[in-house]
C-alpha cells in the first residue's frame, strides 16, 4: 500500500492509494506549502503508525526526516538551489533540510539522467538508490477540432515559447534573434506564461528592439488554448540555461512543432535526435534556425517527423510501470533488513 498523491501506475500493480489532503495541493493556497512541510514531517509519519502502509511516495522534494516506512522521493529538478530567486522559500529547505530527509530516504526517483547526476553532485546520497525515470506526456488524439484559438493569439505565422520569464529561460536571446532578422522574417513570438516580476523588463526590452507587437504574451490559457497555439507554431524554442526536464519541448512535439533546445542540461537528453540544439545565448544561431524554420519546408518537416516519433515513447504508462517495479524493490528490501518473509500488501 502506497500513501502519496499520485504516482501514475498501471491498472494491475496490486498497489493501492491513499491520496494526501486537499488541503496541501500545489494549488490550495498561499499556505499550503507551509501546511505541506508541516505535514510530511509530523501529521504523516505520526498517521500510518501501526497501520498497512508499505511505502510513502512525495511527487517532489518534500519528505519525513523520520517514518516507520521507506520513503520514495521524486525530484524534478533543484532550482531553489542554483536560482534561489525563482523560489526563494524553498531555498533554505533544499539546503539545510533536504539533506536530513534524504538520510532517511530509501529511494530517490529523478525525472533525468541530468537531474539525477545534479542530485548526486550536490547531496550525500547512495548513487544506487537514486534511479531515473522520463516524465510522461499526452499523446495526440487527433481531434484537432477540440483546440480552441486564444483570444489575443495573432493570425500571422509565430515561433513559440512556454515557460515563465525566469532570466534561466534566456527569453531575452529570443527576443534579440527575432530582432536580428525581423526584416526578413513575418513572425511574431508569442510568450505563454503568467506574468512575474521579469516580464516587464523583457517586454521593454522588445519595445527597445523595435519589435513593437511582434511580441505577444498569453497566460490563463486552458488546455484546448495551449493545444492550438504549439498546433499552429512554426516552431518551439526552448533555449534555457538550466531544466530538470522540460515538457513544453515533448508537448511539441506531440502537436507535430518543430523544437529547438539549448544543447545542455536535461533538454539535450530528453529531445535526442528529434530536436534543432544550440548554445543557449548563441543570439545568431537562433536568428539563423528562425529564418530556415520559415524558407525551408523539407528542413521544417523532418523536425517535425522526428520530434512526434520521439514524443510516443514518453507514456505516463511507461513511468507507471517503472515506478512499480522501484517501489517493489524498496518493500522486498524493507521486508528483507526485517527477517520479515510477508508478501507486499
Amino acid at each position: 500500500m502506497v500513501y502519496g498523491s499520485s504516482c501514475h501506475l498501471p491498472v494491475g500493480t496490486g498497489i493501492t492509494i491513499h491520496r494526501t489532503p486537499r488541503s496541501i495541493a500545489y494549488d490550495a493556497g498561499p499556505f499550503a506549502g507551509f501546511l505541506r512541510l508541516l505535514w510530511n514531517l509530523f501529521v504523516l509519519p505520526a498517521k500510518i503508525l501501526g497501520g498497512s502502509v508499505d511505502v510513502i511516495v512525495s511527487q517532489n522534494a518534500e519528505g519525513a526526516i523520520w517514518c516507520s516506512v521507506p520513503q520514495v522521493l521524486i525530484i524534478h529538478d533543484l532550482v531553489p538551489l542554483f536560482y534561489p530567486e525563482e523560489a526563494p522559500r524553498l531555498r533554505s529547505y533544499y539546503k539545510r533540510l533536504l539533506p536530513l530527509v534524504l538520510k532517511h530516504t530509501a529511494a530517490v526517483i529523478a525525472v533525468s539522467q541530468y537531474t539525477r547526476g545534479d542530485i548526486l553532485q550536490h547531496y550525500k546520497i547512495n548513487p544506487a538508490n537514486v534511479h531515473y525515470c522520463y516524465n510522461g506526456v499526452e499523446q495526440a488524439s487527433g481531434e484537432t477540432e477540440q483546440e480552441r484559438r486564444p483570444a489575443n493569439a495573432p493570425s500571422s505565422p509565430y515561433f513559440l515559447f512556454v515557460g515563465t520569464f525566469a532570466p534561466r529561460k534566456n527569453l531575452e536571446t529570443l527576443v534579440r534573434a527575432l530582432a536580428r532578422i525581423q526584416s526578413q522574417v513575418p513572425h511574431s513570438l508569442v510568450i505563454v506564461a503568467y506574468a512575474d516580476q521579469w516580464a516587464h523588463g523583457l517586454m521593454r526590452l522588445a519595445k527597445e528592439l523595435e519589435l513593437g507587437d511582434r511580441v505577444v504574451h498569453l497566460s490563463g490559457l486552458s488546455q484546448q488554448e495551449l493545444e492550438y497555439v504549439y498546433h499552429h507554431a512554426t516552431a518551439l524554442f526552448l533555449l534555457s540555461e538550466y531544466e530538470g526536464f522540460g515538457f513544453p519541448a515533448l508537448e511539441a512535439m506531440v502537436a507535430g512543432t518543430p523544437v529547438v533546445v539549448s544543447d545542455s542540461t536535461a533538454l539535450a537528453e530528453v529531445a535526442g535526435c528529434a530536436a534543432l540544439k544550440i548554445s543557449a545565448h548563441d543570439i545568431r544561431a537562433v536568428a539563423e534556425a528562425m529564418l530556415r524554420l520559415f524558407t525551408d519546408n523539407s528542413y521544417r518537416e523532418k523536425w517535425q517527423s522526428l520530434g512526434s516519433e520521439r514524443a510516443q515513447a514518453f507514456t505516463w504508462d511507461r513511468l507507471g510501470c517503472r515506478v512499480s517495479d522501484i517501489l517493489s524493490q524498496v518493500v522486498q528490501s524493507r521486508q528483507a533488513e526485517l527477517g520479515s518473509t510477508e508478501t507486499p500488501r
